[in-house]
């Protein structure tokens, strides 16, 4: 199965995507400060959110853009009290430029590539960025950052290559078949 077909699918990486960036949950208590990355890093799950991010949801390893606390700022700055909707990091330390979300969910296709998703499924998870919207890109690309056992959890799917399943199962269409 392709990731195009995969991202078509109702339990697929769009609906992933499309769930994530609708939920809108915040999170408070989960974030932690990672004092070994330095001011603004947070722990969320199996992941570590980036200064100007907070933990949207610690069971399943999603960082959002926006803060919830100073703890999710880069040294300098504060969470601006305005909005309880979505506040950004304020103050004296430069942000850094946006990112470019069609190549940070073409380099995240790459990343699963070396997490076991075979040369074909990149170059079409790579064509398929092409047709997803700007926040279905920016959940796509923030997995690309994760540990490899961590990616499926985070696309939401049982396994991206045989490895990721257990007894001698295969991965097929995103799911674990087979074995013993």
């Amino acid at each position: 199965m392709k990731l195009a077909s995969l991202l078509r699918a109702s339990s697929a990486l769009a609906s992933l995507a499309l769930a994530v960036v609708a939920s809108g949950v915040g999170c408070s208590s989960s974030d932690a400060q990672t004092p070994d990355k330095g001011p603004g890093y947070t722990t969320c799950g199996d992941v570590t959110c980036s200064p100007g991010q907070h933990c949207a949801q610690p069971s399943i390893s999603i960082c959002e853009e926006g803060c919830v606390s100073d703890e999710n700022c880069p040294s300098g700055q504060i969470c601006e009290t305005g909005s309880a909707a979505f506040r950004k990091c304020i103050g004296s330390t430069v942000m850094p430029p946006p990112v470019d979300s069609l190549a940070a969910c073409k380099a995240a296709c790459d990343h699963f590539q070396s997490c076991g998703l075979s040369a074909g499924e990149t170059a079409q998870c790579r064509t398929d960025c092409d047709g997803l919207t700007e926040d279905q890109r920016k959940a796509i690309a923030n997995c690309g950052d994760d540990e490899c056992s961590a990616v499926p959890q985070c696309l939401g799917v049982e396994c991206v290559s045989s490895n990721d399943c257990p007894n001698d199962q295969s991965c097929l269409g995103y799911a674990c078949v087979g074995g013993a």
